[in-house]
């Protein structure tokens, strides 16, 4: 009984985690409209950077109480800060491209759901180069979430741009980020790496800001909410519990749950906006979840009858 527990625990933290980055859209929208003021590195930056101090405290508090999980084996911390450097350069680079894309494009709908081709990326990429089989259900699911993705995302004329090459290559590197996570989560001290990973990605989504962004102390006054929002939130609670997610479900599993965020994104949206969804929404939202709950079916062993 405690190990079916404890498997159904690893996809309600990735649903969780799913909830919060939806609910950091609204934000991230009204930052994007005072691009006068705050550009999108700075703005990453400073969000990563907020979501790597929130965790120092939280890492005393649980070594002080030994607090940590179990199955932590107080790994070298050398190894922890490398790999979580490596995490967060994916995770710079990543975000530097969706937002370059969005900002090329002006249509963040669209954006949303090329990089939820990260669907299709992240299994075919398990099973090519670490031979990670996912379920069949899994492989029916992610059609199904790509075209509820779709009835989400695309309300115009689907044109392919600069910018949407730009998402289609974030989309790439969410995949790198995710599979790298699923295979150093169990060597590392989770919050520990994810602390190192917020000031890896902040300090090089800043570096850009200063070389190529406009941030100025009124933008940072502006959107002082959102920013706080989205970094202890989006950045510092939603990554940290996706490492720990990612640690107790199969990556194809992970990314169909991740994917979520585009759902629950137009939900806090109409819930900001006071509007109730569309018929195109609904029928979204509902191919979603049904894709979500097909990826938990369980594999059947072959060796036993």
């Amino acid at each position: 009984m405690q190990k079916k527990k404890f498997k159904l625990l690893g996809p309600l933290i990735c649903l969780l985690t799913a909830i919060i980055w939806g609910s950091g859209f609204p934000f991230q929208d009204i930052v994007g409209r005072d691009t006068a003021n705050i550009d999108n590195f700075s703005f990453n930056g400073i969000r990563f950077i907020i979501g790597g101090i929130i965790l120092i405290p939280v890492i005393f508090i649980f070594e002080r109480e030994k607090g940590l999980p179990r199955e932590e084996k107080k790994p070298k911390l050398k190894r922890t800060l490398i790999f979580g450097a490596i995490s967060g350069a994916l995770l710079a680079i990543s975000a530097v491209l969706q937002q370059a894309g969005i900002q090329l494009t002006g249509e963040s709908g669209k954006a949303g759901f090329i990089t939820g081709f990260y669907l299709i990326i992240l299994p075919v990429a398990m099973l090519i180069i670490f031979k990670q089989k996912p379920s069949i259900f899994v492989w029916i699911a992610i059609p199904i979430s790509l075209l509820g993705l779709y009835f989400l995302s695309i309300t115009e004329d689907f044109r392919i741009e600069l910018g949407d090459l730009l998402v289609l290559l974030c989309a790439f590197g969410f995949s790198s980020q995710m599979i790298f996570v699923d295979r150093v989560g169990n060597k590392v001290s989770t919050l520990k790496f994810s602390c190192t990973q917020f000031f890896a990605a902040g300090a090089i989504c800043l570096t850009l800001g200063l070389i190529f962004g406009n941030l100025n102390w009124q933008g940072i006054t502006n959107n002082i909410v959102p920013i706080l929002y989205c970094g202890v939130m989006s950045a510092g609670a939603a990554y940290t519990l996706q490492n720990i997610g990612q640690k107790h479900t199969a990556p194809a599993v992970a990314s169909l749950i991740f994917a979520l965020e585009g759902l629950f994104a137009t939900i806090f949206e109409c819930i900001f906006e006071k509007t109730l969804p569309t018929g195109r929404v609904l029928i979204g939202c509902i191919l979603m979840l049904i894709a979500v709950l097909l990826s938990q079916i369980p594999r059947k062993d072959k060796k036993t009858p």
